[in-house]
């Protein structure tokens, strides 16, 4: 949902600056980690172990794990 915001406030901002084509360059830039973290999450969940160990590592690293799902959130 933030994401999505922040998307439509940078749209809206380029319109107003008369650059609609610069729309595509701000949204590549701000939704970088949140298509890295994604990225990294669809990919681990393909390996059988990377699931089971999800949890376990959240327990041990509960700021890791925060931090992660603020970034996402």
């Amino acid at each position: 949902m933030s994401l999505a915001l922040t998307s439509a406030r940078v749209l809206v901002g380029c319109l107003r600056a008369g650059a609609p084509q610069s729309y595509e360059g701000a949204w590549l830039r701000l939704s970088r980690r949140h298509r890295l973290l994604t990225g990294a999450l669809v990919s681990a969940r393909r390996h059988r172990a990377v699931p089971r160990l999800v949890v376990p590592a959240a327990q041990r690293l509960p700021a890791v794990f925060g931090a992660v799902v603020h970034a996402l959130a």
